[in-house]
């Protein structure tokens, strides 16, 4: 018997009926693929706000490539992203990547329920964390400069159409991370997105990464690229004031290490920042 056979027989899942359709909440076998699931899709003939955008349609179940993973969807992270592809703003996903729907979401948990060929590192059964950044994998900057600079970049779930707001999803095997188990599936699923960037505006650029005793002036601190910043800067050593835009934030911001923070609208001296 195979190691995914004998995994998915003493699985949780086993005994759980095959269909071609599962209900939200439902979780099939483990390693069965259905021919389609739920999702939250968005159209070009509705953009608009999230409840107009996206609505819950059942689509077919992504087929996967040799180097992709399918991933069963346990939780999923809500960015900004998200809503500007559900409002088409500042450019429509649909201009990007020219598909008839849009699954928008690019942070999630979940676990690997399909593999493509040339998939060595993970296998069926393994829980993961998903983080957003897909590449083609074949010029300078992926293989030893810097992907982001790649021309072939791209944020999954939002210049790609089949992000995390869905049953399943599919993602390139290099975007899995093995799952925190001292963390729940939703918090497993929150921070990729924003705290990679937050680390990489602090840390990325190297004349100018944080050093210890640093004092930095965190815009929106009690977002979530701001709240990690946050967060980081106090592991760091380093002292953060927070900007917040309502008093009832205070106290989440200085719970997690800021130093102070300002109320910007008790100032009209920002100009164009």
């Amino acid at each position: 018997m195979s190691v995914v056979a004998l995994t998915a027989r003493n699985h949780p899942t086993a005994g759980q009926p095959v269909k071609d359709l599962y209900e939200i909440g439902e979780i099939p076998p483990l390693g069965h693929v259905p021919k389609n699931m739920y999702a939250w899709v968005i159209r070009r003939d509705r953009h608009g706000p999230p409840e107009q955008s996206m609505q819950l349609e059942v689509v077919p179940t992504h087929a996967i490539g040799e180097d992709e993973v399918l991933v069963l969807v346990m939780a999923a992270g809500v960015n900004y992203n998200g809503v500007w592809a559900g409002l088409g703003l500042p450019i429509s996903p649909f201009d990007v990547h020219k598909q008839p729907f849009h699954i928008a979401g690019s942070d999630a948990s979940g676990i690997v329920w399909a593999i493509g060929a040339k998939v060595k590192r993970w296998k069926v059964g393994d829980e993961v964390v998903i983080h957003c950044n897909q590449d083609d994998g074949d010029d300078e900057e992926c293989n030893g400069g810097d992907p982001m600079f790649s021309t072939s970049q791209r944020i999954w779930g939002y210049e790609t159409p089949d992000g995390s707001f869905a049953q399943f999803c599919k993602v390139q095997a290099r975007q899995l991370m093995r799952r925190p188990l001292h963390l729940t599936w939703e918090e497993s699923a929150s921070y990729t997105l924003t705290l990679a960037t937050a680390y990489r505006m602090l840390f990325g650029h190297r004349s100018h990464i944080l050093r210890p005793g640093h004092n930095v002036l965190v815009w929106g601190a009690a977002g979530g690229i701001g709240s990690m910043a946050v967060q980081l800067i106090a592991t760091a050593g380093a002292n953060s004031i927070g900007v917040i835009s309502d008093p009832s934030k205070k106290d989440f911001v200085m719970s997690l290490g800021a130093k102070g923070v300002i109320n910007r609208n008790e100032f009209d001296c920002w100009g164009q920042l």
